[in-house]
Formats: C-alpha cells, structure tokens, sequence
C-alpha cells in the first residue's frame, strides 16, 4: 500500500488494474455478495451480488483486449470515495472509445457495497463498434 493511502483507496485502485486485465473475477471477488452496482444511465442494468456483477462486466467488456483507467479525483469520506476517471476501452479490432466517468464507492469492512457510476452514454454509444452491444440504440 502507498503512504498516505488508505486501504479502501488501495483497494479500489487494485479493482481498476484487475478490470484492466478484463479479471472479471477478481473485480467481483472485491464487492460484498449482496453490493449493488449501477450504471445511472441505464437503471434497468442495475445489478446486485458478485455473479451478476461478474456476468454484468463480461457481456460489457469480455470482447475487449483491456480498458485501462486514468484516476484525476479522489475524495475519500469514511467508507466512502468519490473518483472521476477515464476509461480507455481497447477493442480488438483497433478501435478506441474514451469515457469519463464519475463515480461514488461504498465499503463495507474493506469490500465494496456500491458501486455507483455516471456517465454519457452518447458519449460512450457513438465511439463503440457496431459489432459492440448491437441490440443497444446508438441514437
């Protein structure tokens, strides 16, 4: 662990070099069974406990070579961190997608409980492949 960073700020950094690696697993093994994570733009995404999460992520992501994270903010309150980032989705036919993203981090005895992301889905939508979610409008 970095001086001066507190575990659940390792913690979350960790999730995002496991979900580099497209390491579904591992990403889930750090929510609690019964953690929530959100995708705002889309509520009817919302899932609940690891499963879900790991299926959620590999529908999304599994066709990726990785999708590295740049992390600009923290704020860290208790069990709880704010981060904006950027994810930078490398899909195997070369093409690029860039997504800002805010979002807010619940712990609950060092896993995650919540995990709560906003962003733009125009944003996100019009860089994918067609090839990418087809079913998903990109109006």
């Amino acid at each position: 662990m970095s001086q001066g960073m507190s575990q659940n700020e390792n913690r979350l950094r960790q999730l995002f070099r496991d979900l580099d690696r497209l390491d579904f697993d591992a990403v889930a093994a750090r929510c609690t069974e019964d953690c929530v994570y959100e995708d705002v733009p889309y509520p009817a995404a919302s899932v609940r406990g690891r499963a879900a999460i790991q299926a959620k992520l590999a529908l999304g992501l599994g066709n990726l070579e990785r999708i590295p994270t740049a992390i600009h903010e923290l704020v860290e309150r208790g069990d709880t961190i704010l981060v904006e980032r950027t994810e930078v989705w490398h899909h195997k036919s070369g093409e690029r997608a860039t997504l800002r993203v805010a979002a807010v981090f619940k712990f609950r005895d060092g896993e995650i409980v919540l995990w709560r992301d906003y962003w733009d889905a125009h944003t996100l939508l019009s860089q994918q492949p067609a090839d990418w979610l087809p079913e998903i409008p990109r109006v």
